[in-house]
């Protein structure tokens, strides 16, 4: 019927050291529906899926994605896994001076000129020190740009 992965929830009950019919007590059912759920003889429900979760210790995005079969995140079935490649940045130090122009060098020693507009808008933004930018606001954005 569905798509499961009957061994991952077998080997969480085997790690708490429970039973199948331990859970069934848990979840208040007969333990033939919780063996033929995580068969996938029969589907399971938001809220078995959250008595699962409790019970094994898991958290309900691990349940959701073993109950769906789908443990691979993005990836698709049989496709590699996604390593990105470290990437050199260009910094103001690597420019190099010729012929009255900008280049830098690329990765094989060609040299790459520079587009005019590299380096326009340095030093004219200032964060002030103990500010981090990547942190969330606790208030509405309007709130502080126009009530402070």
């Amino acid at each position: 019927m569905s798509v499961i992965d009957s061994a991952w929830f077998h080997e969480q009950l085997a790690r708490k050291g429970a039973s199948l019919r331990d859970l069934a007590r848990f979840m208040e059912l007969d333990p033939s529906a919780v063996s033929r759920m995580l068969n996938g003889e029969r589907k399971m429900s938001a809220e078995e899926q959250d008595d699962i979760a409790a019970f094994i210790g898991a958290t309900l995005q691990d349940v959701a994605a073993h109950r769906r079969g789908d443990v691979s995140g993005f990836a698709e079935p049989k496709q590699e896994a996604y390593v990105p490649e470290p990437v050199k940045m260009f910094t103001k130090d690597d420019v190099i001076y010729k012929d009255g122009k900008r280049y830098m060098e690329t990765q094989d020693g060609q040299l790459l000129e520079l587009h005019p507009i590299f380096g326009c808008m340095e030093g004219t933004i200032t964060i002030m020190p103990g500010v981090d930018l990547t942190e969330p606001m606790d208030v509405e954005w309007s709130d502080k740009l126009y009530n402070e």
